[in-house]
């Protein structure tokens, strides 16, 4: 029987902790750097944010995110 490597969502793109199959993670925008996807563990939240990342969907700071549903 093979056995399958589990898949994480990869590493936290604030800190660089590796992210473990299953754990919550938060994706956030770049808006500086054309809206790339990253990917946030839980206890990076407010770096994120500081760093100008947006969730997806929210307006950033400067305006140039998509409004708010």
């Amino acid at each position: 029987m093979r056995r399958r490597r589990a898949e994480g969502a990869g590493h936290c793109e604030v800190c660089g902790r590796v992210v473990l199959p299953g754990e919550p993670v938060q994706p956030f925008e770049d808006p500086r750097r054309g809206h790339r996807r990253r990917v946030v563990c839980p206890l990076c939240h407010r770096g994120a944010v500081a760093r100008g990342w947006v969730r997806p969907g929210e307006r950033d700071v400067t305006g140039q995110g998509a409004p708010a549903a």
